[in-house]
């Protein structure tokens, strides 16, 4: 077949030589990122309309798919399917940089604004918070039960046990602070509409390039309620950050943009006290299908128990 770094990029009408960088084939003269993938052509088709759709719209801070020569958002060779995308060479979002974080979030309600309605684009639609938190609120009461009937318990087991208690009442708490919310009927409604979330707004897909935040990996979009996705990264901001500005704050750049009904501030609440990473670390133990190390994995829930105190302060400006 020849120099794959030569041949690739042909496939997407580039008269350049591909470097390889951390497994992807860069352009840098085109300023075109290749990538292998393992989603199926469905998928890539319906990332590629979506983010078509959000540069005809508007917002060109994303990283877009290109057309082949074959006509398809992406190119097979042999068993290996390959996606072009725009490559944007910027630095990763650092949550302690106020501007950064500000830009972040001010592009997040920029996409949010447009992406009302862009359901058509294909996407699946996310499970409600409502069934989320249920669900965490069953799993933690089940490991309760369980520990209660353990004769022999593990260092993990003896710190969850001690401290399950409490993160059963803030599961409990937040599944009640959203049923006063009317949250299952915006879920209805976003749904209806078509409203975009992109779900996974961490540092890694939110670059900063000449002081503009792009967004890129589109592939956990879906359909669901938009209040949601800027509560996953103000979590994210919380849990990573020294929390240099508030929270109101960034609600209060958020909602410049997108206009928020008078019960988002509790939604946004009640997902930050809800025990996401509590819930996560202790179904990694003992769904046992996961691989890790004892020391490992106890160290994170230590660590998580040691910061919650501080996470609490600074969430409960919202109460």
């Amino acid at each position: 077949m020849g120099d794959i770094t030569t041949i690739l990029p042909t496939y997407f009408g580039l008269k350049t030589r591909a470097t390889k960088e951390r497994g992807n084939f860069i352009c840098k003269a085109a300023a075109i990122k290749i990538s292998k993938t393992f989603e199926n052509f469905a998928v890539i088709r319906t990332r590629h309309v979506l983010l078509d759709k959000l540069e005809a719209a508007g917002f060109p801070f994303v990283d877009k798919i290109m057309q082949s020569t074959l006509g398809t958002p992406y190119v097979q060779l042999g068993r290996e399917t390959y996606v072009a995308s725009r490559h944007i060479a910027g630095t990763e979002l650092d949550l302690d940089c106020e501007k950064s974080v500000m830009a972040a979030v001010e592009n997040i309600a920029k996409f949010h604004a447009l992406a009302k309605g862009m359901g058509d684009a294909g996407l699946e639609t996310a499970p409600s918070l409502t069934e989320i938190f249920a669900k965490n609120a069953v799993f933690l009461t089940k490991t309760l039960r369980q520990l209660n009937k353990t004769s022999r318990l593990s260092d993990f087991d003896v710190m969850i046990l001690k401290n399950i208690g409490q993160y059963i009442n803030y599961a409990t708490k937040s599944i009640e602070l959203l049923q006063e919310t009317g949250y299952d009927e915006m879920f209805c409604a976003a749904v209806e509409g078509g409203h975009i979330c992109h779900n996974a707004l961490k540092e890694e897909n939110l670059p900063i390039h000449n002081d503009i935040c792009h967004i890129t990996n589109w592939n956990e979009a879906t359909v669901g309620v938009q209040i949601t996705d800027i509560a996953g990264f103000l979590h994210r901001y919380a849990r990573r950050s020294e929390c240099k500005v508030s929270l109101f704050k960034l609600i209060a750049v958020y909602s410049d943009i997108v206009q928020l009904p008078t019960n988002a501030v509790q939604i946004i609440y009640a997902y930050l006290i809800h025990p996401w990473q509590f819930v996560k670390i202790a179904g990694q133990y003992y769904s046992k299908k996961r691989g890790w190390t004892p020391g490992a994995i106890t160290s994170r829930m230590a660590n998580l128990l040691e910061q919650q105190e501080k996470y609490d302060a600074f969430v409960n400006t919202l109460a």
